[in-house]
């Protein structure tokens, strides 16, 4: 605290008095603790209750540790006074309340943390970016890969890479240099993924962009990726340009790089149809390093440009490709060297030889389809071409597949329909190796299995089981013969001889059901489908699903066989013949409108099938819908005019709707069929309705004429059943079965019951076909018989009203 002083002026003098001097001179010393070596002061102070307050070491606002009995220092007092003898309030300096001390910790901290450098801070960001990229990437790739979710975080990647150049251009900091590297990964990998989405037009942009900049290593490279995303867009001209200018940059020490570029190129050209250009590019690439791929392709161009001497040269360019691998030389080691035997089985299975399986297989087939291709074109014949193939190939590293090809060459004849050729092809091999002798035996039996020559087939097929006893086709082939000459059981010996060397043969276990099926035994029959159906696994053989359902139908298993059936049209929506089935099945359950679709859908898909026009048109006649029906019948004309079926169907139709139409119809029918005993019969009925009763006579008299010349026929041919006047045939029992006799209705629609119509099983033309009519009047006691006059022939007569449809030729 400042002292107060007062000035005092006495006389010339001036001076300063403090107005509290001398107060603190008498004042003991109690609480100086300055004197620590006063033994007194010691005693007194540990047995006070201020000695024992500072028993507990403490420690100032800096952290020195006071010794016991020790004073803080004036900072500490000021804090915290102890003593009234120091004015309270009267102090410039402001002290806060802080009691945890929290203000120096803070000071420390401030103290202690420094500002990143520029340096580091690109550091930083570059770490960033380097982890977006790597996030991007991984996001991008692997088994589920999510190009959507890379290209984002590709795009905040090359987004703060930007950043991060710019930083640096504004700073001007020359001392740091930028990691060109880290932008052309991020670049690339944003480009890639363009491509990846198709976003062809970005892509294309990036890379642009990054073949602009000098910095990027190796850069002109990107002009392949420019190239293939130009070929997406259909851009030939423009792909060609880029993989050129790329090609002129590839060192020439990287050869494997500019072969694929040049066989991008001549793809290109294949494309835009510029085969001559194509050819350079592939005979090139054959005349460096040739390769399966190439060699095809040129000989597809010749074959294109129909060169057939260069199509013959490039045919042996493909022979001279090398297969570094051969597995006859690891057979032949292993057997010299019973040890190398457990390396070959080891080998035998990995990955590296089933890879060489792969391109050896790939090497072979397009050898084959190139024979296949020009064999018909470089010579005269495709005999002499085929063969001319076969010879080059003997003397070129496919030699294997030359036996091969010939047995191909029967094949080949067989597709042309030239068996007799085909035949002479297998024979060819009846002497050669077994295992080529077997094959060609199985492919003669085979033949003369279909051309029905069963001792011929028999003979082959025993010749092949000879040859090789443990071949099952060439037992099936022996139980085919045997089947087809209905001795069952010799055939079900020889399908399970084939069995027991290939349990899951499909041919036996097919034919074996189907022998049981022949037998009655559907039971086992179904076992055998059903076995053979589980064999297939998650495929489904339409033959077999067939023969399932048929046997369900056979049993009286109707529910069964309609689900089969349904299976079966899941896998073949167009077979006109199973809808059929199906209709034929719910008509049999009494689902008529069921039975209406699926016939009506069979017609769809064939329309020729004239059973089926015959049952449309009965459901519409049976719906009283007489104009859809005869539209039906029409159709069924058209398809055979000379037939008079349909014919009288159509003229039976329009009774209802027009009986003028109907009478000019049937008249029409019986000019072009004089002897139809149908349409003389609708005739005299519908002469009698209208009152014409001369032609009603004339019709009679052909009527009778007609019935005695077929009785004569009958008596001169030794016919079965005596013969029966016109009289009786016209009231006997037309009523009696509806449709059952083939006597009845003509296929016509029996109003209470809906027969199955069988076209196969209709009379022909010229058969006689007898439609008794029974008097209605006759049978009603309320009526008396029509009394008949001596002035007319004894014809019996009937109103419209009273004949039932059925009994009409429709």
């Amino acid at each position: 605290m400042q002292s107060a002083k007062r000035t005092i002026t006495s006389g010339n003098r001036v001076r300063e008095v403090d107005l509290y001097s001398g107060f603190n001179k008498n004042v003991v010393n109690l609480f100086d603790n300055a004197n620590q070596d006063d033994e007194a002061y010691q005693s007194a102070l540990k047995v006070s209750s201020y000695g024992k307050r500072t028993t507990t070491p403490k420690t100032n606002w800096i952290g020195e540790r006071l010794r016991t009995g020790e004073i803080p220092s004036t900072a500490m007092a000021r804090a915290r006074p102890s003593t009234a003898v120091r004015a309270v309030g009267f102090s410039s300096e402001t002290f806060l309340f802080d009691p945890f001390n929290q203000t120096a910790k803070k000071t420390v901290v401030l103290e202690t943390k420094k500002e990143d450098t520029p340096e580091q801070k690109y550091k930083n960001i570059e770490k960033k970016i380097f982890q977006l990229l790597e996030e991007s990437i991984l996001a991008s790739t692997g088994a589920k890969p999510d190009v959507i979710g890379g290209l984002a975080k590709a795009k905040e990647a090359s987004s703060m890479d930007r950043t991060l150049l710019r930083m640096r251009n504004q700073s001007g900091a020359n001392n740091f240099t930028h990691n060109f590297d880290l932008t052309y990964a991020v670049l690339f990998n944003l480009a890639n993924l363009y491509y990846k989405n198709e976003m062809f037009i970005e892509a294309l942009n990036t890379y642009t962009l990054m073949t602009k900049n000098k910095m990027f290593p190796n850069v002109n490279r990107l002009k392949i990726n420019m190239g293939n995303i130009y070929f997406q867009l259909g851009l030939f001209s423009k792909a060609i340009k880029m993989y050129r200018m790329a090609l002129d940059q590839v060192p020439g020490n990287q050869k494997e790089l500019r072969l694929k570029i040049t066989h991008n190129i001549g793809i290109l050209f294949v494309k835009m149809g510029q085969y001559s250009d194509a050819a350079t590019s592939f005979e090139f690439i054959m005349a460096e390093k040739g390769d399966i791929k190439s060699g095809l392709h040129l000989v597809l161009c010749y074959y294109a440009l129909g060169d057939v001497e260069k199509m013959k040269k490039a045919f042996q360019y493909l022979l001279d490709v090398p297969i570094d691998f051969n597995d006859e030389e690891k057979l032949i080691n292993s057997s010299t060297n019973p040890s190398h035997e457990y390396i070959y089985n080891a080998i035998s299975s990995d990955e590296l030889h089933s890879y060489e399986l792969k391109l050896r297989n790939h090497a072979q087939r397009s050898v084959l389809i190139t024979v296949n291709l020009i064999s018909s074109v470089i010579e005269n014949n495709f005999n002499d071409g085929y063969t001319w193939c076969v010879e080059t190939i003997k003397y070129s590293g496919f030699s294997r597949l030359a036996t091969e090809l010939e047995i191909n060459k029967a094949l080949i004849f067989l597709k042309l329909d030239d068996v007799n050729q085909a035949i002479d092809a297998l024979k060819y091999f009846e002497k050669k190796d077994s295992s080529v002798a077997v094959n060609a035996a199985i492919n003669l039996t085979f033949i003369y299995l279909l051309k029905r020559d069963l001792e011929t087939a028999e003979k082959y097929a025993e010749s092949a089981r000879k040859l090789d006893s443990y071949n099952p086709h060439a037992f099936v082939n022996s139980g085919v013969c045997e089947m087809m000459r209905e001795k069952y059981d010799i055939a079900k010996f020889m399908f399970n001889n084939a069995l027991e060397i290939d349990a899951t043969l499909f041919e036996a276990l097919y034919n074996m059901g189907l022998i049981y099926k022949k037998t009655g035994d559907f039971e086992e029959a179904l076992n055998y489908f059903h076995k053979l159906n589980s064999n297939l696994g998650h495929q489904q053989h339409p033959e077999i699903i067939y023969q399932i359902g048929n046997v369900y139908e056979l049993m009286g298993d109707v529910s069964a066989a309609l689900e089969w059936y349904h299976q079966l049209l899941g896998i073949v929506q167009s077979d006109a013949g199973v809808l059929k089935k199906v209709g034929e099945l719910y008509e049999s359950k009494g689902e008529r409108q069921q039975a209406f679709h699926y016939h009506l859908e069979s017609y769809r898909l064939y329309p020729s099938d004239v059973s089926l026009v015959n049952w449309i048109g009965s459901h519409f006649i049976e719906l009283q819908i007489a104009e859809k029906a005869i539209s039906f019948f029409e159709k069924a004309v058209l398809n055979n005019p000379n037939d008079s079926y349909f014919l009288l169907r159509v003229a039976g139709s329009y009774r209802k709707i027009n009986s003028q139409k109907s009478m000019q119809l049937f008249q029409q029918i019986h000019e072009k069929f004089p002897e139809n005993v149908d349409c003389l019969r609708a005739l005299i009925h519908l002469t009698h309705t209208q009152g014409m009763h001369e032609l009603h006579d004339a019709y009679a008299d052909k009527l009778e004429k007609i019935e005695k010349q077929k009785e004569v026929r009958q008596r001169i041919n030794s016919a079965i059943r005596p013969n029966t006047s016109l009289h009786s045939r016209l009231s006997g029992s037309g009523k009696s079965s509806g449709g059952s006799s083939h006597h009845g209705h003509h296929g016509g629609v029996v109003e209470n019951s809906t027969p199955i119509v069988n076209y196969a099983n209709s009379p022909n033309v010229n058969s006689p076909i007898d439609y008794s009519y029974s008097d209605p009047l006759e049978a009603d006691n309320n009526f008396n018989k029509r009394p008949m006059t001596s002035g007319r022939r004894i014809v019996e007569s009937y109103s419209d009203d009273e004949i039932d449809d059925e009994l009409l030729p429709i």
